[in-house]
């Protein structure tokens, strides 16, 4: 069985504000894909996902679904989020993402802010297809073999605390508020 956590809507939105406020023009592939980066280095480091959202081995590389539903205003990922139904960003026909505000800090740890950083400079200059090929050859992604991807394996292979966290994360996963 797949170790889940809680999923926080109202820190997801604050997750595409902050990516879409550090880097003006982003489009929805990159925010994912830059998501998905922060939250594999937020649970080697931290053991637990920046807000806990479920990746998907999709066509185009791994898909986090509540970010996902809440870029294509998905209505119950939208209720989740407690939101009044208007959403602090838009999308243009380009596909690309704008903040309408700066994100809520207080919804955000620092180090869930520097490893959004981290993922977002990761994807920052980087193709579609560079990152298509990195994605598409991750372990988590592999091993889901288009199923959901298993945050244990989110943790590097060359960890030399590989088997411990991820004994953490099987262990308390169902537990930790994100």
């Amino acid at each position: 069985m797949l170790p889940r956590y809680s999923t926080n809507a109202a820190k997801a939105v604050e997750v595409i504000v902050w990516l879409a406020d550090a880097c003006p023009g982003i489009d929805v592939y990159h925010l994912v894909k830059a998501s998905f980066f922060a939250d594999k280095k937020h649970i080697s480091e931290y053991g637990r996902p920046i807000c806990g959202d479920n990746y998907d081995a999709a066509s185009y590389g791994p898909l986090p679904q509540t970010i996902y539903g809440l870029l294509k205003n998905d209505p119950i990922d939208i209720l989740a989020a407690g939101t009044n139904g208007r959403l602090p960003f838009t999308i243009d026909s380009a596909f690309c993402v704008s903040a309408d505000r700066a994100p809520n800090i207080r919804k955000l740890s620092r180090s869930d802010v520097q490893a959004l950083g981290e993922g977002l400079a990761h994807v920052r200059d980087r193709s579609f297809d560079e990152i298509f090929v990195e994605t598409h050859d991750d372990l988590a992604y592999l091993n889901a073999n288009g199923s959901r991807m298993d945050w244990r394996d989110f943790i590097s292979e060359d960890d030399p605390d590989r088997d411990a966290k991820r004994e953490d994360i099987t262990e308390t996963a169902q537990f930790v508020a994100v």
